[in-house]
């Protein structure tokens, strides 16, 4: 599997477009997807202010707060991407907001980077068909620990 991340700050952060293709590889691996294996994976990320993000939480999901991830599939559920015949699969897009979630690492007494590579990991199982289950967050735990732990 080869992953294309495509990286647009509208909003500033410390973060290149290197740290999250590599958060999104490590996420994809501990999957352990083999119908992804062979194939040309996409998505975009966005970094967008916090009206940015309140304003398409309203209007995709009718929350009117501000969060720290938004994330917008291709496909609707786990057994569709499976499905996927094609060689080159754009998995979909990524909202996130850097004050947001860097506030939110104060609050949890992490590093910045810690929080975003936990929130951003969060994001691509979105993508892959993860709706809030056990696997989900030790997935991303796992990737969080190993990308902070440059293990």
């Amino acid at each position: 599997m080869h992953i294309v991340v495509e990286y647009t700050e509208e909003e500033k952060t410390p973060f290149s477009e290197n740290f999250f293709q590599t958060v999104a590889v490590r996420t994809l691996e501990a999957c352990r997807s083999p119908f992804l294996e062979g194939k040309e994976i996409s998505l975009n990320v966005i970094a967008v202010s916090a009206e940015k993000i309140q304003e398409l939480n309203m209007k995709y999901r009718g929350n009117g707060s501000v969060t720290d991830v938004l994330s917008f599939g291709e496909y609707t559920d786990k057994d569709t991407l499976k499905q996927a015949e094609e060689d080159e699969i754009f998995l979909g897009e990524i909202f996130f907001c850097p004050t947001f979630i860097e506030d939110a690492a104060k609050e949890d007494a992490v590093t910045f980077e810690r929080e975003m590579v936990y929130i951003f990991s969060h994001g691509v199982l979105h993508l892959v068909g993860f709706d809030h289950e056990e696997e989900m967050f030790m997935i991303q735990e796992n990737v969080t620990d190993l990308y902070t732990n440059r293990v």
